[in-house]
């Protein structure tokens, strides 16, 4: 996911489930002594129906902005005011669908945090956790991500360009802070920030 065609074919696919979600089964009156018994459980079904409804369309509004993880979207139906039971049976529908995958989700995540953010394996990775998304599809997303340096060492030289004219333990401090907001701490951050520091023409000791 993540390109204009695959987004559309989701939406399109997320429409038409919507469209074709069935109606639940409603009672039947068995007897005139069960009539009052069978019209409160048809009411229910209604409810149970309409309740189901409003939550496919909450569901078909989050999605639609950007893909969702399992566990992201039970959580902003439930605060919206879905109903847990209702918001349950509703994930399994789209996940049989194919329109709910965290194997999915975790590949477009990683992408989106990687190349358009800068942001660090380990980052990225409690990231995923906080977003519920499971450690063999988290580790399978982020299995050809590589090594962090050379993501740091291009973010550490453009911060490094940014910083020309101040002195060294300012430069080192600013440069050190940013990777540290990426996730780019440790060894890496420090062996990436001192490197772009010494490439740069005309340092200020």
């Amino acid at each position: 996911m993540g390109e204009p065609d695959d987004r559309t074919s989701l939406l399109d696919s997320l429409q038409r489930a919507i469209d074709a979600v069935p109606d639940a089964p409603r009672a039947d009156p068995v007897g005139a002594g069960d009539a009052y018994s069978a019209a409160g459980s048809a009411d229910a079904a209604e409810d149970d129906d309409q309740a189901f409804g409003e939550a496919t369309k909450r569901a078909y509004a989050i999605l639609a902005l950007r893909d969702h993880s399992r566990t992201e979207l039970r959580q902003k139906l439930i605060r919206k005011g879905c109903e847990e039971p209702i918001v349950d049976r509703l994930l399994v529908s789209l996940e049989e669908a194919g329109l709910l995958n965290d194997a999915r989700f975790a590949e477009q995540f990683v992408r989106s945090q990687r190349d358009g953010r800068g942001k660090s394996l380990s980052a990225i990775s409690r990231a995923l956790r906080d977003k519920g998304v499971s450690d063999d599809d988290a580790r399978d997303a982020l299995d050809d991500l590589g090594d962090d340096f050379p993501l740091a060492l291009a973010a550490a030289r453009k911060k490094a360009a940014g910083t020309r004219g101040l002195a060294h333990e300012v430069r080192l401090r600013r440069t050190l802070g940013l990777l540290a907001r990426r996730g780019f701490g440790g060894s890496v951050g420090r062996r990436a920030a001192e490197q772009a520091l010494a490439e740069e023409p005309g340092e200020a000791q």
